[in-house]
């Protein structure tokens, strides 16, 4: 066994996929699998596979029951050791974190079908039926069978070192390369082109919502969806993203719908967007200083892993409010949380626990170690973030906020922004304590109004709407509770600030695009997107000539473009609070026909041809003796060099229309701007 050992110490420098083990391992997982070859088990539909790191063992558990259902051995090379199940369907590949050994489970026979080493550090993933391998210090993508787990197609490499890849809903694997401020999509062995999402060096982190790729660049706090379709929407999120330090936003690497949860460590800022129209709401939670891992959502709910006391914290987005944290193991502990087939899981990889949550926030304990659920131990009650009774994790020194005095209210909590158009919505939750006699709202600019001007202590609805304000700009708010003391005098308990928000959201596609040619270049006209106000629009094309360009007005004249040919021009609202999607438009553009006077032909002929050559091509007319003259220039057109003396002599054409027929004459027979060694420019176009 120890020679066996030794094979799957693969170095990097090997490659990432080596064949010379299946013979071993395919025996190794015969002898040692749980299911016997020839026999087929029945698990439920619903449900998933979780890892068991004591036992040595993989349980797939019923989500609907909250019952385990089948068990299968790993290799014994990978018990003890770190591991993490990658799951599509009926592809479950198991992963060794600690060796690079991956493994594929048979779910209708409950064993190991075939091992292969991909070496440490390489990202195994699999979704929408298909396998994927991303060596991120190399920098090469693969696609590999799920079921053989060898190469499929050749690889691609991409400039290292590689961020999270992910699949998006279509079978593509999307990677963050940092190094060009780019995310890439790879697919049957090719990889399509770049797409700019942030500033080079800038760190990325992707989460797939609804089957669509999400990129948060921290530095740069934005988020940039990019859709089936190509298009992109640029969301500009609070300023106390770049506050998330190295390693970024925490972020889900999937979300089943299109809602995305961000924490942002240290602030305890937690952002949720929308990735189909671009709207977040920021609320600054007061969460005790524990081990977190990335936030994740279901249904109108977000469940944030809290290591430190081995729960899950949960947060109603719709309600603003907390509920009662979910016990996972109630002691420090690592957590695996992922959303699957409509359901959340929680699992404890090294102990016998795990939690199953439906949409409706149900949820039920999993003993991985027991074939039927059953009630564990007590648990030491955990506390709700905030309160002051979670302990801080071993080396930092514990924090708390001020209390308020026996017979005070405590300040309003929960405080969440949400920007709107022209308006910023500020809710909170409501004091603990009696005496309250109602709420205000803090720290509102001149020139900025509130709505209500107080809220009554059982008002029910406890929103602000705060109107005016500059798109440009952030605000902060704050909400506080007036209350009489034992004195009857008036105070007040103020909560903290929230996170910063914009009195805009991110604007729509423009419409009603055109693009037409002029003597002045292309000349695009629009209509800017209803309800958000844009401040900006970026114009871009591309053709026979490529450019982009900033504008405030709904139209735009490109003196850049006057080569005839096919484009495609692009415009996309912008404002404070990001960049909408793009209104798309093709056109042929050909320039329009100008005049000017024919010179250099007295008492001679031109002649007018078929080709841009003074000896090519046919004659399709002729002027003679008619300097002077003016004649209909179409375009102008680079041909072969003609010299007829020192003088006289260059490559430049103009296409023109002379006795009702078309064709090239030379260009020093007509008095155009400039030379006949070089293009005019506007107002005559490039014949392209």
């Amino acid at each position: 066994m120890g020679g066996l050992g030794r094979l799957f110490r693969r170095d990097r420098l090997t490659g990432q996929v080596a064949l010379g083990l299946v013979g071993v391992l395919g025996i190794a997982a015969a002898v040692y699998g749980v299911g016997v070859a020839g026999a087929t088990y029945r698990i439920s539909d619903v449900g998933a596979w979780l890892s068991a790191r004591s036992k040595g063992l993989a349980v797939h558990v019923n989500g609907l029951q909250g019952k385990v259902d089948g068990k299968a051995g790993v290799i014994p090379q990978m018990r003890g050791h770190n591991i993490k199940i990658v799951q599509d369907g009926a592809t479950v590949l198991i992963v060794d974190l600690d060796t690079g050994v991956v493994s594929r489970l048979d779910p209708s026979q409950l064993n190991i079908g075939q091992s292969r080493p991909f070496g440490k550090g390489i990202q195994i993933l699999a979704g929408a039926g298909k396998a994927y391998t991303v060596d991120s210090v190399k920098g090469v993508v693969q696609e590999i069978d799920p079921v053989g787990l060898g190469p499929v197609g050749p690889s691609a490499t991409l400039p290292p070192i590689l961020g999270q890849a992910a699949i998006d809903g279509r079978g593509a694997l999307w990677v963050p390369v940092s190094a060009r401020g780019e995310v890439s999509a790879f697919k049957d062995g090719r990889l399509r082109p770049p797409v700019r999402v942030g500033a080079p060096g800038d760190g990325l982190a992707l989460t797939i919502a609804a089957g669509d790729p999400v990129v948060i660049d921290s530095a740069a706090a934005t988020a940039t969806v990019v859709r089936a379709s190509g298009a992109r929407l640029t969301v500009t999120l609070p300023t106390t993203v770049r506050q998330a330090g190295r390693g970024g936003v925490l972020a889900p690497a999937h979300t089943d719908g299109k809602t995305v949860p961000l924490l942002v460590p240290g602030t305890g800022s937690l952002v949720t967007v929308d990735t189909d129209t671009g709207r977040y709401s920021s609320t600054r939670l007061a969460m005790p200083r524990h081990r977190y891992r990335p936030p994740q959502m279901l249904g109108a709910k977000v469940y944030i892993p809290d290591e430190t006391a081995g729960a899950l914290i949960v947060y109603d987005a719709a309600a603003n409010r907390f509920q009662s944290p979910i016990p996972v193991t109630g002691r420090p502990s690592r957590l695996d949380v992922f959303v699957r087939d409509g359901l959340l899981w929680a699992n404890d990889p090294s102990g016998p626990r795990a939690v199953v949550i439906d949409r409706q926030g149900a949820h039920r304990g999993v003993d991985k170690y027991k074939d039927r659920v059953a009630g564990g131990p007590k648990r030491t009650t955990i506390p709700l973030p905030g309160d002051g009774n979670a302990p801080p994790p071993p080396g930092r020194p514990e924090q708390s906020r001020p209390r308020s005095r026996p017979g005070e209210p405590t300040a309003p909590s929960t405080v969440t922004v949400t920007p709107g158009a022209g308006t910023m919505r500020v809710d909170f939750q409501p004091s603990r304590g009696d005496g309250v006699v109602g709420y205000v709202l803090k720290d509102v600019p001149p020139g900025l109004s509130a709505a209500p001007s107080a809220i009554a202590p059982g008002a029910g609805a406890f929103t602000f709407t705060v109107s005016g304000g500059d798109c440009g700009r952030e605000y902060r708010f704050r909400v506080a509770a007036r209350y009489k003391d034992a004195h009857g005098r008036i105070r007040e308990q103020v909560s903290d600030a929230s996170d910063p928000v914009r009195p805009c959201v991110t604007p729509g596609a423009p419409t009603g695009l055109t693009a037409r040619a002029t003597a002045s270049g292309a000349r695009l006209a629009w209509t800017a997107p209803p309800g958000a106000g844009a401040t900006a629009y970026e114009v871009a094309w591309d053709g026979p000539v490529r450019g982009r360009r900033t504008v405030s007005a709904t139209s735009a004249t490109l003196g850049e473009v006057w080569t005839n040919g096919s484009y495609t021009f692009t415009v996309a609202a912008v404002n404070g609070a990001g960049t909408g999607p793009k209104a798309t438009r093709a056109a042929r553009l050909t320039g329009p026909a100008t005049r000017f006077q024919v010179e250099r032909n007295g008492k001679s002929t031109g002649y007018v041809r078929s080709v841009a050559d003074a000896n090519g091509g046919t004659v399709v007319t002729t002027m003679k003796d008619n300097n002077g003259e003016s004649i209909v220039v179409n375009c102008q057109k680079k041909g072969v060099y003609y010299r007829r003396n020192d003088a006289l002599a260059g490559d430049m054409y103009a296409n023109i229309t002379y006795n009702g027929k078309t064709g090239y004459i030379i260009g020093y027979l007509v008095n155009t701007p400039g030379d006949w060694k070089n293009f005019s420019g506007l107002p005559v176009w490039n014949c392209g």
